[in-house]
C-alpha cells in the first residue's frame, strides 16, 4: 500500500512540474530514439550486405588483381585490403579457367569510365565489358529488352545494356551533365525550368518525349552501339548496376583500350567442389603469370570478413548509444536534485506530519523512474515511426528492428531510471524536518 501511495505522489509531483519534466525528459527521448534507430541501421546494413553477398551463391569464387595476405592461422586477411598493384589479369586467364574441371562458368569484367552520348546528351558512366552470364551471376533483372547472347559475344556485336540511371539520363529525365575532356569540351545542355514550363503551356508535353532507348543507337568513344536492354533499378549497398553500361567483353577488347580485367567471378559446379576448384583456379592463373599478383577468394571468406566489419560497426554504434543514454541519465539526475532542493519545505512538512523516510525516498525514486520510462516509451515510438518512414521511402537498404532491441531499450530505460533515481531519492529522504522547515 505504501508503494502505491509513493507511486501516486510521484505522479502528482511530475504533473505539478510538468513543463520542467518535459524538458528533462527530452534527453531520454533522444537517447532512446538513438538506441532504436542506430540499432536498426547497424542490423539493417549487416543483413543487407550479408544477403547481397549470400545471394551470389556459396559456389562462387572471386579472382581479384593484387594479393590478399594470409593471417597467422592461414585465413585470408581481407580486412587489410589488397596490395596496391596494377591488374595483370587478362581474358586469356579467363579462358584458361574455363578449362578447369568442375567450373560451371567464368564471368570476367573489364571496367572503365566513359561518356555515353545520345541526342546531344553526354552522360558519364561505368563501361563494363563482360560475358552473357553477367545478368544471371549478378542477379540483375531486366526492366525491358534482353541481355546479349553468347553468339553476339563471339561475333563482337556492337550491342549494349544500359543501367537504369544511365537510361533515364540519356532520355533527359535525369540531369547528369558531364564535361568530356576528349571532346569539344561542351557539357550537356539541359532545358531551363522556364522553357520546360513554356513547352507544357504550348502543349509539348512529356507524352511526346521518348520513353525507351531499346532499339536506338548510343555513341560511346565515337563508336555506335545498339541498345538491346535496360536493367531494372537496383540501388543497393556496394553492388548497384544503375550507372553501368554492359557490353560483350570481346567487343570491349576490340573497341576500347581496356586490356586487363577488373575481376572474374568463377562459378563452381557444386558447393562440394568449391575447395577443389579454388586451388585449381589458382594454379591455372599462376601458370600464365611470372609472379603471384592476383588473389583467389572464396565466398565464405568474403562473408567472414564482412561479418567482422559489421560487428565493429555494431560495437561502435553501441558505444555511441550508451554514451548518449549516460548523458541523458545524468541530466535527469541533476534535474531531480534541483527538484528536491526546490521542494525542501514540502519534504519537511510531510516528515513533520508523519511521513517515513522510505515513503519520501519512494516518492522521488518513482518520479525519476516514471520520467525515464515515459521518455523512453516516447523515444522508442519515435524511433519506430522513423524506421517505418525510412522503409516506405528509402530503397537502398531496409532498417531492421528486432524485438530483442525493443526489449533491450525498455530494460535500459528502466535501469537508467533506477540508477539515476537513487541519489535524488536518498538526498530527499535524509533531510531533517527541522532544517527543511527553516529552508528559504
Amino acid at each position: 500500500m505504501k508503494l502505491f501511495t509513493a507511486f501516486k505522489l510521484a505522479c502528482y509531483g511530475l504533473w505539478s512540474n510538468r513543463f520542467r519534466v518535459l524538458s528533462a525528459m527530452m534527453g531520454v527521448v533522444i537517447g532512446m530514439f538513438a538506441v532504436i534507430v542506430l540499432t536498426a541501421i547497424a542490423i539493417g546494413v549487416k543483413d543487407t550486405l550479408m544477403k547481397q553477398m549470400g545471394s551470389l551463391g556459396a559456389e562462387q569464387i572471386l579472382v581479384l588483381p593484387g594479393r590478399v595476405l594470409d593471417t597467422a592461422n592461414g585465413q585470408k586477411d581481407l580486412l587489410s585490403g589488397l596490395t596496391n598493384v596494377p591488374s595483370t589479369l587478362t581474358y586469356d586467364d579467363a579462358k584458361a579457367i574455363e578449362g578447369v574441371p568442375n567450373v560451371k562458368s567464368v564471368t570476367p569484367q573489364l571496367e572503365t569510365i566513359t561518356i555515353a552520348q545520345y541526342d546531344e546528351r553526354n552522360v558519364q558512366s561505368v563501361l563494363v565489358g563482360t560475358s552473357d552470364q553477367y545478368s544471371r551471376i549478378q542477379h540483375a533483372d531486366l526492366s525491358e529488352g534482353r541481355f546479349f547472347t553468347k553468339e553476339e559475344q563471339a561475333e563482337e556485336a556492337r550491342v549494349i545494356v544500359l543501367g537504369n540511371n544511365i537510361h533515364e539520363a540519356l532520355l533527359g529525365k535525369h540531369e547528369v551533365p558531364v564535361e568530356d575532356e576528349g571532346s569539344s569540351g561542351e557539357a550537356q545542355q539541359t532545358k531551363p525550368i522556364w522553357k520546360k514550363v513554356l513547352d507544357k503551356l504550348l502543349g509539348q508535353s512529356a507524352s511526346a518525349e521518348e520513353t525507351s532507348l531499346v532499339g536506338k543507337h548510343v555513341t560511346i568513344n565515337e563508336e555506335s552501339y545498339e541498345v538491346i536492354g535496360v536493367l531494372a533499378p537496383n540501388a543497393t549497398l556496394g553492388s548497384s548496376t544503375d550507372n553501368n553500361i554492359m557490353l560483350p567483353i570481346e567487343t570491349a577488347l576490340a573497341t576500347t583500350d581496356m586490356k586487363n580485367l577488373t575481376k572474374m567471378i568463377v562459378e563452381s559446379a557444386s558447393v562440394q567442389a568449391v575447395d577443389e576448384v579454388d586451388g585449381a583456379v589458382f594454379n591455372a592463373i599462376k601458370a600464365q603469370h611470372s609472379e603471384i599478383d592476383f588473389s583467389v577468394v572464396k565466398q565464405d571468406q568474403m562473408l567472414g570478413a564482412l561479418g567482422k566489419v559489421t560487428s565493429i560497426l555494431q560495437v561502435m554504434l553501441f558505444g555511441i548509444t550508451v554514451t548518449a543514454l549516460l548523458i541523458s541519465g545524468t541530466g535527469i539526475m541533476n534535474v531531480m536534485v534541483m527538484s528536491v532542493r526546490e521542494r525542501t519545505r514540502e519534504i519537511g512538512i510531510r516528515k513533520a506530519l508523519g511521513a517515513t523516510t522510505s515513503e519520501i525516498m519512494g516518492q522521488f525514486f518513482f518520479e525519476t523512474l516514471l520520467l525515464c520510462c515515459i521518455g523512453g516509451a516516447v523515444g522508442i515510438g519515435l524511433g519506430y515511426a522513423f524506421i517505418e518512414v525510412w522503409n516506405n521511402n528509402i530503397e537502398i537498404f531496409a532498417l531492421v528492428l528486432p524485438m530483442w532491441a525493443v526489449k533491450l531499450a525498455l530494460y535500459t530505460t528502466f535501469g537508467i531510471g533506477s540508477l539515476f533515481g537513487i541519489y535524488p531519492a536518498l538526498k530527499a529522504a535524509r533531510m531533517k524536518p527541522s532544517n527543511a522547515l527553516r529552508f528559504e
